[in-house]
């Protein structure tokens, strides 16, 4: 009896693997032979089947979930097991397969299962071919059992253009394609049961009509725009924001402090900037994300240049090969031209910045694209200062670069898929030299290099019309080495031995379609860090809601949870155009800091989406924030030197945007306040961070007096008040000492 027990449990179990990839009907020929009457009343399930594997001589499995508790009234006259199974199994809306001898009982597929279709495919830009983002499509019912013109289906386009509408029923449909900046595209289709492939093109409107919208995700990063926004992302410190070129981290893009913007607006084709509500598949910065992809490259030669008081650019794109294209951009930047010089006593500062982009695309067949991007920036900053005794003069040079091979591609109507492998290179130096009237010269210098190897995969999986899955995986090798002088870090000298830690996560998010007006999405992201000093890990929740009041109101609610591992010193303030100096790992000792943070938001639209108005307050609170300090007994380490505190943001965003017409623009007002707290600091109370920012306005407006000049305008204004505590618990010795070290961006133990 255990071996029989033992051995049915095995073939169910194999039955649940194997049933849904292969199976054949019918009964064998011996089986066939045989004839017999029954006539079951109120009889369980479980027997009657019994009783037909003793008569016809059959082996028969079945899931015990399919049969438990489930009573029969069956009755057959000389049936043959094929006859005897249809008339006990089909009233319980039981089907049954044969494999390999075995009779497999499974429930029956629904009316709807069987003939259920997928309509599928991507929605492409008319001029440059490449994916539209965040397309709303449309699939308007035409049938007479609904209401005419009703929406039976919708989804979103995924980054790259991709979309996916499941479970859809065979018929004749209206399919509506909509997406700001583009005219909307309607079409007729056909669904067959199956697989339906729908390919389709948007056609841009610019600024050419009254009421064509010119809002999108492009809007301030324009050619036109010599500023960028993207550095500024909501009362972060732009050293804490995290910058994705296609896929790849770049560590500090900043040109100059941010007067510049991060990278060529002419080569992007879509920005993101996100402040609160991270999805899982980024992490690793406590700051905002600002995530910006890279165009495609038209299928025929042609380019733009650009000349400008902070800098000049040009771009090139075209056809390389047959289906391969490329863009390549070039921009020079000479911010110090605008600027006056500094005192008559000191000389010229020299600063200048290079940055190129390039990005190959080979079109493959079945929608699948094969790119090959590359980045590299470099900065520079000389200035000098001479007096009758002493003089001082510094360089400082600090690069990025980035390559990035991506493959995407359409595995299947319902499953999205993405594979890259990265490179990644920041580096650093720096040089001061001082001289004194009779003394030698004093060289104090700097070098600093980390490089990153990575590795992911990213699927998307359109499950059905309430969810979509997401998941993906991420491995990271970090190279950190250098030495960095006293007087860089105005610490002490510290010193990187070639570390090697690894970083590896895992996330998971169920895109959740509540209600047709209610979207949820749900994730985490876990995260190993694995290094010679210690292994650390975290698990980050994220989720947010979407909820459409009306045709014209939305609510938005927020809360992600972000664990940083890779910490950028902050910035020293010596000079004006000073970068982070370095970025230093967690460790056993080096704690990693976490974020979390939630948002509340409301937007209402007006006069059919002319104008929209909106509302956004958000809290933020980081623990384990990093800070450093300086004592009158030089620090011989980076811990040493380290204090573990906490912060908190609040605050809120009003945006109102006009989106038609011959005039357009954005007016945005931030209010942000801002406190940490380091129980060495200020005697434990709290203080304003310096790099707090109280009131912030920014404005971008166009203007299109015909269809062949736009002039353009973007402004960014700042407010904040530095709060200084005097220091607690120094002798009288030590005071004097502080006041007239004003000037150390770092504080003292007991001071802010």
């Amino acid at each position: 009896m255990l071996a029989r027990r033992l051995h049915q449990a095995v073939a169910r179990s194999i039955a649940c693997s194997v049933i849904l990839l292969m199976g054949v009907t019918g009964v064998n020929a011996q089986e066939q032979s045989i004839r017999h009457s029954f006539q079951f009343r109120d009889m369980e399930l479980r027997s009657a089947l019994d009783s037909l594997m003793q008569w016809y001589r059959m082996r028969i499995v079945s899931l015990e979930a399919d049969i438990a508790g489930r009573r029969t009234n069956a009755e057959c006259t000389n049936c043959r097991a094929e006859e005897a199974l249809r008339s006990l199994l089909r009233p319980e809306g039981l089907a049954w397969t044969v494999i390999e001898g075995q009779i497999i009982v499974q429930r029956e597929p629904s009316e709807a299962t069987r003939s259920a279709a997928t309509l599928a495919g991507i929605i492409r830009d008319s001029l440059t071919g490449e994916g539209v983002v965040a397309a709303s499509v449309l699939l308007i019912s035409q049938s007479e059992r609904e209401r005419a013109d009703s929406v039976y289906r919708w989804c979103s386009t995924n980054p790259f253009g991709f979309f996916s509408l499941r479970n859809v029923r065979p018929g004749d449909y209206l399919l509506h394609v909509r997406r700001l900046g583009y005219g909307t595209r309607i079409e007729r289709v056909h669904v067959e049961p199956g697989s339906n492939v729908c390919g389709l093109t948007l056609v841009e409107q610019g600024l050419v009509h009254q009421d064509v919208t010119i809002e999108g995700q492009r809007s301030a990063f324009s050619a036109l725009s010599s500023v960028s926004r993207g550095v500024y992302i909501r009362a972060t410190p732009g050293d804490q924001n995290q910058y994705m070129l296609e896929g790849a981290r770049i560590y500090n893009p900043v040109h100059f402090g941010g007067i510049m913007s991060a990278f060529n607006g002419d080569a992007l084709r879509d920005v993101q900037a996100l402040a609160g509500g991270v999805p899982p598949y980024y992490g690793g910065r406590i700051g905002g994300i600002l995530d910006v992809s890279l165009r495609d490259g038209s299928e025929e030669i042609a380019g733009t240049a650009t000349v400008g008081s902070f800098g000049s650019a040009v771009l090139l794109e075209g056809p390389a090969l047959e289906k391969t294209t490329f863009v390549l951009s070039g921009r020079h930047g000479y911010p110090d031209l605008l600027f006056p010089h500094l005192a008559t006593d000191a000389r010229p500062s020299d600063q200048r910045s290079i940055e190129v982009i390039g990005k190959l695309t080979h079109h493959m067949a079945n929608d699948q694209r094969l790119a090959l991007s590359a980045f590299f920036g470099r900065d520079s900053y000389n200035s000098g200062a001479y007096g009758l005794l002493t003089s001082l003069t510094n360089s400082l040079r600090w690069d990025n670069a980035a390559m990035n091979l991506r493959w995407t591609g359409v595995v299947s109507p319902s499953l999205f898929f993405q594979a890259a492998a990265v490179y990644t290179r920041y580096g650093f130096d720096a040089s001061h030299r001082l001289s004194n009237a009779g003394m030698s010269m004093q060289s104090f210098l700097s070098d600093y290099r980390i490089e990153d190897i990575a590795v992911r995969a990213h699927a998307e999986y359109f499950y059905d019309e309430y969810h979509t899955a997401l998941g993906g995986v991420e491995l990271v090798r970090h190279r950190i080495e250098g030495r960095i002088d006293a007087f860089s870090s105005q610490i002490a000298p510290m010193t990187f031995d070639s570390r090697s830690p690894v970083e590896l996560a895992v996330y998971v998010q169920d895109q959740w379609r509540l209600v047709p007006s209610v979207l949820a999405e749900i994730g985490a992201r876990a995260t190993s860090f694995l290094s010679d000093q210690g292994a650390l890990s975290a698990v980050d929740p994220r989720f947010s809601l979407s909820a459409s009041l009306s045709d014209d109101l939305r609510l938005t609610s927020s809360f992600s949870a972000v664990t940083q591992f890779v910490h950028p010193y902050r910035n020293s303030g010596i000079f004006l155009f000073y970068p982070s100096i370095f970025l230093y790992p967690s460790t056993d000792k080096v704690r990693p800091s976490t974020s979390l943070q939630i948002s509340l938001g409301l937007e209402r639209h007006f006069e059919e989406a002319r104008y929209r108005v909106a509302l956004e307050t958000y809290y933020r609170t980081t623990q384990k924030l990093h800070e450093f300090v300086y004592d009158s007994v030089m620090t011989s380490s980076l811990t040493d030197a380290l204090l573990l505190g906490d912060g908190d943001v609040y605050g809120a965003e009003v945006t109102l945007e006009k989106r038609v017409g011959d005039v357009a623009g954005t007016v945005r007002y931030g209010y942000s306040w801002a406190s940490n707290r380091f129980s060495e600091l200020n005697a434990g109370n709290a203080f304003r961070p310096r790099f707090d920012r109280r009131h912030e306005l920014f404005f971008m407006f166009t203007y299109s007096p015909s269809e062949t000049w736009t002039m353009s305008a973007v402004g960014l204004i700042t407010a904040n008040r530095l709060q200084l505590f005097e220091p607690t618990g120094l002798s009288e010795a030590q005071s004097a000492e502080h006041q007239q070290s004003r000037i150390v961006p770092h504080p003292r133990r007991g001071e802010a």
